[in-house]
């Protein structure tokens, strides 16, 4: 299990939203890095970033998925619907909703079940706070959403599996 554990901690993935020079990395299972190409940060507006980051957000996690999978696959777990009790866990953890909020409440990504991702950024913090400043609160919220998130899975597990 430690071989596993080491595995998924070393899972990283890295994605470029459609159409747009604004990248993400998700590493060591929380960690978020959020960069935007020159000049792409000084010409975008708060709803024009929403969208985007909500498509970053979906591309992270589909490739986390991915490769989480590949890595199940290398061990003999069986992570794949057994019976109803499963099934039941799986549509409830598909139900969780998840949070995560910038310290300065500027930045708030919500998600149901990791799949339908929103994100909303304040008005005006785009021309309020500098790049650097805006992806660091970003990525802040973005680790706080997926903790949130395993934070209520664990207890949808402790009570459907102990």
């Amino acid at each position: 299990m430690a071989d596993l554990a080491e595995k998924l901690d070393g899972i990283r993935v890295r994605v470029r939203a459609p159409g747009t020079d604004i990248e993400a990395e998700l590493r060591d299972r929380t960690g978020i890095t959020l960069s935007f190409g020159e000049s792409v940060y000084d010409f975008i507006d708060e709803s024009a970033l929403e969208r985007v980051l909500a498509s970053v957000a979906r591309l992270l996690w589909a490739g986390w998925q991915r490769q989480y999978r590949a890595a199940i696959d290398e061990t003999n777990l069986n992570i794949d619907l057994d019976d109803l009790r499963d099934s039941n866990f799986f549509a409830d953890r598909a139900k969780v909703e998840a949070i995560g909020e910038s310290n300065d409440t500027r930045i708030v990504i919500t998600a149901i079940g990791m799949e339908n991702f929103s994100v909303h950024i304040k008005p005006g913090t785009v021309r309020e706070i500098p790049e650097d400043q805006f992806a660091a609160d970003a990525s802040e919220a973005a680790t706080k959403l997926i903790r949130d998130f395993q934070i209520k899975v664990n207890e949808l597990k402790k009570r459907y599996y102990e």
